[in-house]
């Protein structure tokens, strides 16, 4: 398994108050099977990261395309980077 970071930003407000419940029960299915490892808007709201955890770039672009917020034009201008994840969270 390998780890992406996804940056997006918001590109249509009204769109994403309308789309933001289907988009978080799509993150939460997505986290729930482990796919989703951290997701959020960033500090000034202007949009939203995320950390997944999938098995190629492939299965990464297709979360992005699943997402409600894509088909709707809320989250545009989409960078997907792979991460080498060095230092892993400490399982409690």
């Amino acid at each position: 398994m390998s780890f992406f970071v996804l940056e997006y930003r918001y590109g249509d407000l009204d769109a994403r108050a309308r789309v933001r419940p289907d988009h978080l029960a799509y993150v939460r299915s997505l986290h729930e099977n482990g796919t989703v490892v951290l997701a959020g808007p960033v500090g000034d709201g202007s949009g939203a990261m995320m950390v997944l955890q999938v098995g190629s770039a492939e299965e990464a672009a297709r979360v992005v395309e699943g997402d409600p917020y894509t088909a709707a034009g809320v989250g545009v201008d989409h960078v997907l980077r792979p991460w080498n994840v060095v230092i892993p969270a400490q399982s409690e």
